[in-house]
């Protein structure tokens, strides 16, 4: 996984947001970065001028299957491939076909044990459509 080569980087980044939101998004790439273990190449990538920090299973640009868009009241831990996912807590927003968010306003939201299955779920789905768009 290449996580951590972007560690200060990004604690840069959030430190323009406030300290409870700086913290929410560390404790989401910390959810994130357990699930995308799965990943061999999996990668983070701070794309300051969007506002976002991506994560993929490799380093190919446009395979995204999550990212955190922090805000200054929630940051958003988007789910490229959340659409059918089940969802029994009701967390994820969003009615578009394919894509999902989850709003984590409080860090009890950013550890909620309903927030890693989503994920999880949400990494494999995105994994899957990965690989078949890569044909295998």
């Amino acid at each position: 996984m290449t996580f951590d080569a972007h560690d200060e980087a990004i604690a840069t980044f959030l430190a323009g947001y406030p300290p409870q939101m700086a913290t929410i998004c560390q404790r989401l790439r910390a959810q994130v970065a357990q699930v995308a273990q799965t990943a061999p190449d999996a990668h983070e990538v701070l794309v300051a001028r969007h506002n976002h920090i991506v994560y993929s299973p490799s380093a190919r640009p446009g395979w995204r299957i999550a990212y955190i868009c922090p805000l200054r009241e929630w940051a958003p831990l988007g789910l490229d491939y959340g659409g059918a996912l089940d969802d029994p807590a009701g967390l994820l927003i969003c009615e578009g076909q394919r894509m999902r968010h989850v709003k984590a306003r409080m860090l009890e939201q950013a550890e909620a044990p309903e927030l890693a299955r989503l994920l999880a779920a949400g990494w494999a789905a995105g994994e899957a459509a990965v690989a078949a768009r890569a044909g295998g």
